[in-house]
């Protein structure tokens, strides 16, 4: 089996995590995937920057107060199972790893913004992002980050990376 070794620094990170082979289940417990985000945030405390939940996987972008981001992945992994567990939802839900990236400066920051809040158009499940409501993008383009006609073409800062 490989060693893995993730890094560690103080800042943001984006990680994606998929279900147990690729199941989609995750929409349809978004609620409960939104509640162990708060909890998790009441154990170990970060900065939640974006998010999107897809059928098959989820992408999270947050910067964690200290730089062990692993640490808030798999207390927020084992929240979520631990209540669809309790729903009798069958396990294992999740993937064993996820993968993670560091965000290294605003210019990353951003493209991974874009990147999240693209996913649903690009994986076929909306024709806007607008129309997906399984993201932070709503609460991104309230802020004025996002003009309206946004996201009507694939943005051109994202065009060929391949995260998921």
């Amino acid at each position: 089996m490989p060693n893995y070794r993730r890094h560690y620094r103080p800042g943001a990170v984006f990680v994606t995590l998929v279900a147990h082979h690729r199941h989609p289940w995750l929409v349809d417990h978004a609620a409960h995937i939104s509640g162990s985000m708060h909890r998790t945030h009441g154990k170990h405390p970060f900065r939640h920057l974006a998010h999107v939940v897809l059928p098959d996987h989820l992408h999270w972008l947050f910067e964690p107060a200290n730089a062990n981001f692993s640490t808030v992945v798999a207390t927020f992994k084992r929240d979520v199972t631990w209540a669809l567990k309790t729903l009798g939802v069958k396990t294992p839900l999740w993937q064993n790893r996820c993968y993670d990236h560091l965000i290294r400066d605003d210019d990353d920051l951003h493209r991974h913004l874009d990147y999240i809040h693209y996913n649903p158009v690009k994986h076929g499940h909306s024709t806007r992002p607008d129309d997906w409501p399984h993201s932070s993008f709503h609460a991104w383009h309230t802020r004025g980050a996002y003009p309206d006609d946004w996201g009507d073409g694939e943005p051109a800062a994202i065009a060929g990376m391949q995260l998921d």
